[in-house]
């Protein structure tokens, strides 16, 4: 086995054109929780390519069967999902199985030495979902998909599973479970996957806490993942009594704004 950084290695060819190879492969870096799993899935599909892919401490596994090998492997970096970084890729060429179709295995636990990515803004298609009448996540705050939501401030251990996390206290409805489990979803092994009917809910209503800042009062808004203190930044007692909580005399707070429009 060796050892290559990502990038030109993933192109060398591993199979000669015609025969059926098997390799074994690792990624290390930020290749958990961001939607590595399914991405490997659904390319192992498009070249043909049977085998599996894992989580274990040290990042993704995977093994590969198949006659398109070469491309295969160089769109595992070409192609990898947006949050992902692919720091450095080992392979190994084992012999050939005759396995048939591709899957997603459970997680082995070891050690860990890989990463998670930080928490990710919500996507175009989540604030699509999020706005729609007619979706199941309309008006939901805690909306995500494979591409975007929280992953460090969730994740208490490695492997990367739902089990690990602080989302292991909310079972998947039926709709969620059937969104996890479809290749062709974008939420397909979404970890932090949740709708009203099965995730976590604000205590108070919105317009509630929208009410409480405008009349100058501070909100600790809980996340998934963790507190937000907020006030109105317009209002110069509230600021003020903010920094006296927080005992910041003069470190700037974060400013939320919705777009460039509204400041």
């Amino acid at each position: 086995m060796t050892l290559d950084p990502a990038g030109a290695a993933l192109a060398r060819l591993f199979a000669p054109s015609g025969e059926i190879g098997r390799l074994r492969l690792r990624l290390r870096g930020a290749v958990q929780g961001v939607g590595m799993r399914p991405f490997v899935h659904g390319l192992a599909a498009r070249h043909g390519v049977s085998g599996f892919v894992l989580n274990d401490g040290d990042g993704v596994v995977i093994e590969a069967e198949g006659v398109d090998l070469e491309r295969f492997v160089a769109a595992l970096g070409a192609e990898k999902p947006p949050l992902a970084a692919i720091d450095a890729l080992e392979r190994e060429a084992i012999p050939a199985t005759g396995e048939a179709g591709f899957r997603i295995v459970e997680s082995v636990a070891s050690k860990a030495r890989t990463r998670v990515p930080a928490d990710a803004a919500t996507c175009e298609a989540c604030l699509d979902d999020l706005f729609a009448p007619e979706s199941r996540f309309h008006l939901y705050p805690f909306v995500n998909c494979t591409h975007c939501g929280p992953r460090y401030t969730i994740t208490a251990q490695l492997p990367y599973d739902r089990p690990q996390t602080a989302m292991a206290g909310f079972p998947m409805c039926e709709a969620c479970a059937r969104d996890y489990r479809d290749p062709e979803n974008r939420r397909f092994h979404a970890e932090p996957i949740a709708c009203p009917a099965c995730g976590p809910r604000l205590t108070h209503p919105v317009e509630t806490i929208v009410a409480a800042i405008r009349a100058g009062g501070i909100v600790a808004l809980k996340g998934i993942g963790g507190f937000h203190l907020m006030c109105d930044a317009r209002r110069a007692a509230a600021v003020g009594e903010l920094r006296r909580r927080k005992i910041r005399d003069a470190k700037p707070f974060a400013v939320m704004v919705a777009n460039e429009a509204s400041l």
